[in-house]
């Protein structure tokens, strides 16, 4: 009634208005602090070592917690330092350690345990710094109390508890190492509740759809760097600048450069066609053609645009079909993100876990992540069509009034928008869709002959322009040579995001476009900011201590547990929270705050844990989880704004009702395979 409607209204504008004064209070309170605290800078100190001799450093400032950070940054091996288990016992290790001096003899009082930093001895050129937090609270009462007393005071007293790093250098050449020492580190007691406050804040926005993804994530990481700001750890610009992987915006970028020049081929609406030729015209053997060539497709080609090239061919054959447009939709987005988690460049989180340095160091490159990933994905995408088969053959073939409800909902569009270029091709879609009603209204019921529908899907496709698809096979192919190029050790300078930057450069090259800006419109560039965004919001957390809290408590729980059995508890932890969180929330930041936590584990001295089962069990989690919802993964949230455009909503419920059963069994295949091939077999 009107009453209702007017009283929605009142809610909605409400509401706005409490959304707004949310907002403006949290910015006026970050950038009240941005403002009046300076970056917080520390001395770095360049340590000089000789083989088998103790260097001293003294720590100048006085510590006001229990804890001291060191960072050092020199040529370390990385893999080594993180997990000395790991290592092959070549490298030597400096050992870094905290010293109490008590009174006037030259004793040491009280020892930290020591850290052990390995030197690359292959490469010289690398530069790599690391950081450990010590803890000091199991330092005597008495020297502590002396320490946190001021210098003054201790000589007016006649106490001289005095602090030092010392290192010892095992290797046989004298090394350099430049020292940062950090006496009053972020105060986790705080730090780590406001973190998981402000990564709460992040996931209801995204969750609730209460504002743009984007727009979400830039709050979320001003949000917090206004909280290091307040807890007096504001980071430096240049060091912010650092925390975004240029390396996964590169990939993702030169990707997206590619497929916005194939979409203008006419190849998908080929493909199409090809596929209904080939199942002549049986609509389920037409939906497999379909469903299996976006998994294949969104192995090699980012999985969102993918959806963006098939969905508009899609929805055109299901109107020409008279088939459910929606359940078909639906299924296009599970199958793009289960063919996605394939390799490295299918799916976003998959390239955020790969570029990430530490990731890249040890060894996991393509060949190694799709040779491990490959064999499940396969399996779950064949049962997947199975599931989806026995759940949708009933609403496939029953389209009702999905016509009607389409050219509603595209008139609305067109009375509303002020665009006249948009409303045109609103109008004009429009007048196909009723001259295809119509043709359903005088056909006979046993519906159109394949000959007649394989003309209609033929008259309907764009022209092909064959030059230019061979250039952009020519271009691909480059792309994936590359990117298998980059699995051998000897080719450093071959790294995914170059290959994709190399490629994406070619094609233009060959294209010879003269309106390169046409090309750059349809770069997805708020995905690009939702990432570098996401980036900074990660690093914050971990400054706050967050993912150090995460990992104690991940820790504990497989402590609980016996030796032999701390593997197959980490999998299932990593894969079915990750799946779980997943589903519910966008998988981007999840697979961000998950990498982090992985890494953590794989490092942990107290556990024998190897890292790569950890990160293929992140990756099905995250790629497989993403089904669950319909906000579950960035292809679940474009297939669902295309086909609004196109007049048909795909509502929360019905997602959730195909989906999430979908992603219970692919997350129980990997399950089932982790555990056979990591803990049975030991495929790593």
């Amino acid at each position: 009634t009107e009453d209702e409607l007017r009283r929605r209204q009142l809610r909605l504008r409400i509401f706005a208005l409490i959304k707004i004064a949310v907002f403006l209070i949290f910015w006026l309170i970050c950038s009240v602090y941005i403002i009046i605290t300076p970056p917080h800078t520390l001395k770095e100190i360049y340590v000089p070592l000789q083989p088998n001799k103790v260097q001293t450093v003294d720590i100048e400032d006085k510590p006001t917690g229990e804890t001291i950070t060191i960072a050092m940054r020199g040529n370390i091996d990385l893999i080594a330092t993180m997990h000395p288990k790991q290592s092959d016992g070549k490298s030597l290790a400096i050992d870094v350690a905290i010293e109490v001096f008590k009174g006037d003899k030259n004793e040491s009082s009280w020892k930290s345990k020591v850290w052990k930093v390995y030197v690359e001895d292959e490469d010289p050129d690398i530069v790599i710094t690391v950081t450990n937090r010590f803890r000091l609270d199991d330092m005597p009462r008495t020297y502590m109390n002396d320490l946190l007393m001021g210098r003054g005071v201790r000589a007016e007293s006649g106490s001289d508890a005095k602090a030092v790093v010392t290192l010892l250098s095992h290797h046989g050449s004298p090394v350099g190492m430049g020292l940062t020492i950090n006496a009053n580190p972020v105060n986790e007691d705080v730090s780590v509740w406001l973190g998981l406050i402000l990564l709460i804040f992040l996931y209801v926005l995204i969750g609730f759809d209460i504002t743009d993804r984007t727009f979400a994530a830039l709050i979320a990481a001003t949000g917090g760097i206004g909280i290091l700001c307040i807890l007096d750890e504001r980071p430096a610009l240049m060091e912010i600048i650092r925390w975004i992987e240029v390396e996964t915006m590169m990939l993702l970028f030169g990707m997206m450069v590619i497929v916005s020049i194939v979409s203008e081929t006419g190849i998908f609406d080929r493909l199409t066609v090809f596929a209904y030729q080939l199942a002549r015209g049986r609509i389920w053997l037409l939906l497999f053609y379909l469903y299996m060539l976006t998994g294949i497709l969104s192995a090699f080609l980012d999985n969102v645009t993918v959806v963006m090239l098939l969905v508009p061919v899609t929805i055109r054959m299901c109107e020409l079909l008279g088939i459910n447009t929606v359940v078909v939709l639906i299924s296009i987005a599970l199958f793009s993100n289960i063919g996605g988690t394939m390799t490295p460049v299918g799916d976003p989180p998959n390239v955020i876990i790969v570029s990430n340095r530490f990731i890249h160091a040890a060894g996991i490159h393509f060949c190694e992540f799709t040779l491990h990933i490959f064999p499940c994905v396969v399996v779950a995408m064949l049962l997947s069509f199975v599931m989806v088969y026995y759940m949708t053959r009933g609403k496939v073939m029953d389209s009702g009034d999905q016509l009607q409800r389409s050219i509603d909902a595209l008139e609305k569009q067109a009375a509303i928008s002020k665009d006249t270029h948009y409303n045109r091709k609103i109008m004009k879609h429009i007048e196909v869709l009723k001259e295809r009603q119509k043709q359903e209204k005088a056909k006979p019921k046993g519906g159109d002959d394949y000959e007649t529908t394989l003309k209609d899907l033929k008259a309907n496709q764009n022209a092909a322009d064959i030059p230019l698809l061979i250039k952009c096979i020519i271009a691909i192919f480059v792309a994936i040579l590359l990117f298998l190029l980059s699995s051998i050790p000897h080719l450093k300078g071959v790294m995914l995001s170059w290959a994709a930057i190399l490629a994406a450069l070619l094609l233009l090259i060959l294209a010879d476009r003269s309106d390169v800006d046409s090309i750059l419109e349809r770069v997805e560039w708020s995905t690009l900011i939702f990432f570098a965004a996401l980036f900074v919001f990660m690093e914050s957390l971990v400054k706050m201590g967050l993912i150090d809290c995460i990992s104690k408590v991940t820790t504990k729980i497989i402590h609980a547990v016996d030796d032999d059995s701390q593997l197959i508890v980490s999998l299932l932890l990593i894969l079915w929270f990750t799946a779980l969180s997943s589903a519910f929330v966008d998988n981007i930041p999840i697979t961000a705050l998950m990498l982090k936590l992985v890494i953590k584990l794989s490092t942990n001295l107290t556990l024998d844990l190897p890292l790569n089962p950890l990160v293929w069990a992140l990756v099905f989690g995250a790629g497989f989880g993403g089904n669950g919802t319909l906000i579950g993964a960035s292809a679940n949230v474009v297939t669902i704004g295309i086909a609004k455009q196109h007049g048909y909503a795909i509502t929360f419920r019905q997602f959730l009702f195909i989906g999430f059963p979908v992603m219970i069994m692919t997350v129980v295949i990997a399950t089932i395979y982790l555990l056979i091939f990591h803990c049975a077999i030991t495929w790593h």
